[in-house]
């Protein structure tokens, strides 16, 4: 590598003052910056968030093959619910240049508060490890690289971070969130989404294991290690390669209903004059419309009841709030046979709760 190559390379990390070091120093100054993370190729090294250049470089992403993982798997019935936030029919449609997704002003700062908390979550890595695995950390390193693989080249992925163990190094996966995502993390299991994500890293980078980690309402909820399953990433290579074929021959994915996509075609639109005298008809299955019908009629009734039952449980809060006010009381005992608490949590959340005592 020339001095001129080695001093773009210091320039695209980041690195100061460089420029007046002699070829060795230079040499040295990169090892020591770039240590060797992995064998896969190097695609682009920089910031990999944001608009920027990366964006040139990206394939198909681990993000974007857990929502081929997950829609797929709603679709054949094996989960409950597709991805929230996207669909291969939005990705395929975003692709085409046809949709861009609108970032509301929340999630664009939920989005630079994850970007925010990397640098503080990567700080805290070695204790974590240690204190939830009895592992030493050797060093902590962010990621700031693109990362190719020749035995999947449809896909890249985009490490958050590293931490080297035994002299290796592995990718680590961070996530933020608030009370609203809390959820996703109250189970032992890795949620769906995320080991997906961290498997197609895996594949990618050439490792056997890695670590997801939760930082939930600014706390660490979880911390998981995770092991390469070469069947699933097998299985989710072919997601991608029909999803690319949909994108090579101009072919929409499947529908899968939720929330985003609705919005989507909301947007789209605009308002048409029937061409037609006739308005046009399409066919679809009598059983999956009746059913339709149905579910619209019975949650028209629901409502009603959810509304007037409301009412009722107002009135009964109202009465119980009061007397624990007058009372000066945080606990109140109803009929000996039921608890009422009022509690302020450490964000200062007040919450009011009522529950049957145990007999």
């Amino acid at each position: 590598m020339t001095i001129k190559e080695m001093r773009t390379k210091a320039k695209l990390i980041g690195l100061r003052g460089f420029w007046k070091l002699k070829k060795d120093e230079l040499k040295a100054l990169l090892e020591k910056e770039q240590p060797k993370l992995h064998d896969s190729d190097i695609l682009f090294t920089g910031k990999c968030s944001g608009d920027g250049e990366w964006l040139q470089h990206r394939r198909i992403g681990a993000t974007e093959t857990s929502v081929l993982v997950l829609c797929n798997s709603y679709l054949k019935g094996f989960i409950d619910a597709p991805d929230k936030y996207n669909s291969p029919y939005l990705m395929y449609m975003e692709r085409k240049g046809l949709y861009k997704r609108e970032i509301s002003f929340t999630s664009q700062v939920a989005m630079d508060f994850g970007h925010f908390a990397e640098d503080f979550i990567i700080s805290y890595l070695p204790n974590l490890f240690k204190n939830e695995f009895g592992i030493d950390v050797e060093e902590v390193k962010k990621g700031n690289q693109i990362v190719a693989n020749k035995d999947y080249p449809l896909w890249s992925c985009t490490p958050d971070s590293w931490v080297k163990i035994d002299g290796e190094w592995y990718p680590v996966e961070l996530k933020t969130g608030n009370s609203y995502t809390s959820w996703e993390w109250e189970r032992e299991e890795v949620p769906n989404k995320y080991y997906a994500q961290v498997q197609q890293q895996l594949a990618v980078l050439g490792k056997e294991k890695g670590y997801l980690i939760g930082f939930v309402d600014n706390r660490f909820t979880k911390l998981y290690e995770i092991k390469k399953d070469s069947k699933l990433i097998e299985y989710v290579y072919e997601l991608t390669k029909e999803f690319k074929n949909c994108l090579d021959n101009d072919i929409t994915p499947e529908l899968v209903g939720n929330k985003v996509e609705c919005e989507f075609l909301k947007q789209e639109f605009k308002g048409f004059k029937n061409s037609e005298n006739t308005t046009p008809n399409i066919d679809i299955k009598e059983s999956i419309m009746l059913d339709f019908i149905d579910m619209e009629e019975t949650k028209k009734e629901i409502s009603k009841e959810a509304k007037e039952i409301d009412k009722t449980l107002d009135k009964v809060r109202a009465f119980i709030q009061n007397e624990m006010l007058r009372k000066e009381t945080e606990k109140l005992t109803i009929n000996n046979q039921y608890l009422a608490t009022w509690k302020i949590d450490a964000r200062g959340y007040k919450r009011f709760n009522i529950k049957r005592l145990a007999q």
